[in-house]
C-alpha cells in the first residue's frame, strides 16, 4: 500500500514521538485490491506546528485545510493529505456549518467516528503492518454492506445520502436498513447543486451496479429531493455503463443521456440546469446530453439513409448508437460516410456570393434547401449542387 520512499515519513512521525496511520479510501481499496489515487494520512500524538515542520522539510505545504487541521505536501510523486486526528460538530446549515476541533490526543476510534461509513474508518500502521478498525469496516467489506459509523454523527452533513448512493452503485453492496432510514431522513435541499452534482457524476463514471444505487435513491427519497425526473429508473442503465468510451466527459454525456431515459427534452433541461451542467474542461456535456436526448427516438429501428444522415448533423453517432443499443446505425452511418462527422458542404456561402447570391435570408433559405437535398441523397456533388441552386433560383423568379 505504501510506496518503499514514502515509508521514512511515517518513521519521521515516530521519531518525533507520534503515530501516522493511512487512513480513507486509499486503506478500503487496498483490501478490495484496488489501486488508490490518493494517500490520506493521520498523524497521531504530534501538534500541528511539529507536523507542520516535519513535512515543510520535504518542500512545500499547502495549508488552505489548516482550520480542519489538514496540510497538503506532494513527496515523491504523491500528493499527500496529512490531517491530525479531530471531531465535527453541526453549528449551522449546510456542509460549512460545520465546526471542526483538532484533539492528536483525541484517539484513533475517536477519530474514526467522524467518518461516514464503517468500509471508510480502518485505518494502517505501515510501520507495524497493523490494521485499526474500530468499527467493523473489514467485516462489512466481506459482507459486501454499507453500515454507518455512528447514527449520532452520520446526518452531520447530507451529503452523505448521495455518497451512499454512490457507494452502492460503485461497489454493488447492500445498504444496512438504519443507514437507509438515515439517508431518507435527510435534508438534502440546504446541498448546493455543485455538490450534488459530483456525487451524481462519481455514481455514473465510478458505478459498476448503477442500477443498484439508483434503486436505493429511489428507495430513500433521494431523487424526489435532489432530481424529481429520475424517479423511473432507466432500464438500460447498467448495460450503457459497460459501453467502452475511454473519453471521460464523452462517457459522462452519455451517461447522463441514458439517465435521462424516461425524460422529456425539456426535464433533460430542468435536470441540467439543477446540476449546472455545462462544458466540463473544454468538453461541450451539456449540449451533447441534449443533442444525444433529442435524436433518440429517431435513431431507433432502422432508420433510412436520410435520417441517418440528419441525425449526423449533430455529430457523435457512437454514443447515439450506444444509447439506443443499435449496431445497424453505426454500420449504416459507416456505409454512408458519416460515422465521425457529417456530411461535408458541397457549396459555401461565398461559391453562393461568386454565383450572384447576396449575402441574406435569402441566401440562408437556399444554403437550407441545398443541405436538405444533399441530405436526403438528391445531390452528392458540387457538380449537382450548382445545377439544384440554378433549379432553385429559378423555382423563385418563376411567376
Amino acid at each position: 500500500m505504501i510506496p518503499e520512499p514514502l515509508r521514512d515519513l511515517f518513521v519521521r512521525f515516530h521519531d518525533a514521538g507520534g503515530r501516522a496511520l493511512v487512513v480513507g479510501g486509499s486503506v478500503r481499496d487496498s483490501l478490495l485490491g484496488q489501486p488508490g489515487k490518493d494517500l490520506d494520512i493521520e498523524v497521531h500524538g504530534l501538534p500541528l506546528d511539529d507536523v507542520l515542520r516535519i513535512l515543510r522539510r520535504l518542500g512545500p505545504v499547502n495549508e488552505v485545510g489548516r482550520a480542519f487541521g489538514v496540510l497538503k505536501v506532494r513527496y515523491d510523486g504523491t500528493e499527500l493529505d496529512v490531517s491530525l486526528p479531530r471531531r465535527d460538530q453541526r453549528e449551522g446549515v449546510g456542509h460549512t456549518g460545520i465546526r471542526a476541533t483538532c484533539d492528536p490526543d483525541l484517539g484513533v476510534k475517536e477519530a474514526a467516528r467522524r467518518r461516514d461509513l464503517t468500509i471508510n474508518a480502518i485505518a494502517y500502521d505501515p510501520l507495524t503492518g497493523a490494521y485499526e478498525d474500530p468499527f467493523g469496516g473489514r467485516e462489512d467489506l466481506a459482507r459486501h454492506l454499507l453500515r454507518a459509523v455512528d447514527p449520532r454523527t452520520f446526518g452531520e452533513d447530507p451529503l452523505r445520502a448521495l455518497r451512499v448512493a454512490q457507494f452502492a452503485a460503485r461497489f454493488d453492496y447492500a445498504v444496512d436498513p438504519e443507514l437507509e432510514a438515515l439517508c431518507a431522513a435527510m435534508p438534502l435541499q440546504e446541498l448546493p447543486p455543485e455538490r450534488i452534482r459530483g456525487e451524481v457524476e462519481k455514481l455514473l463514471l465510478k458505478g459498476r451496479a448503477l442500477a443498484a444505487g439508483w434503486a436505493f435513491a429511489q428507495r430513500a427519497g433521494i431523487w424526489k429531493k435532489v432530481l424529481p425526473e429520475w424517479e423511473d429508473a432507466p432500464e438500460a442503465l447498467d448495460r450503457i455503463a459497460r459501453v467502452p468510451v475511454e473519453e471521460p466527459f464523452r462517457r459522462l454525456a452519455l451517461l447522463y443521456a441514458a439517465a435521462c431515459a424516461h425524460n422529456t427534452p425539456a426535464e433533460v433541461e430542468r435536470v441540467l440546469d439543477r446540476l449546472r451542467v455545462f462544458r466540463v474542461a473544454g468538453y461541450p456535456v451539456r449540449r451533447m446530453v441534449l443533442s444525444l436526448v433529442s435524436r433518440r427516438d429517431l435513431a431507433r429501428g432502422t432508420p433510412d439513409d436520410a435520417t441517418v444522415r440528419r441525425l449526423a448533423e449533430e455529430g457523435d453517432m457512437d454514443l447515439l448508437a450506444a444509447l439506443v443499443e443499435s449496431p445497424a446505425l453505426l454500420d449504416a452511418a459507416s456505409r454512408l460516410g458519416v460515422r465521425h462527422a457529417p456530411l461535408p458542404t458541397l457549396l459555401s456561402g461565398a461559391e453562393l456570393t461568386a454565383l450572384g447570391v447576396p449575402p441574406g435570408p435569402e441566401m440562408g433559405r437556399l444554403l437550407a434547401a441545398l443541405r436538405a437535398r444533399q441530405l436526403e441523397g438528391a445531390i452528392s456533388t458540387s457538380a449537382e449542387a450548382r445545377c439544384e441552386l440554378a433549379r432553385l433560383l429559378e423555382a423563385e423568379r418563376s411567376p
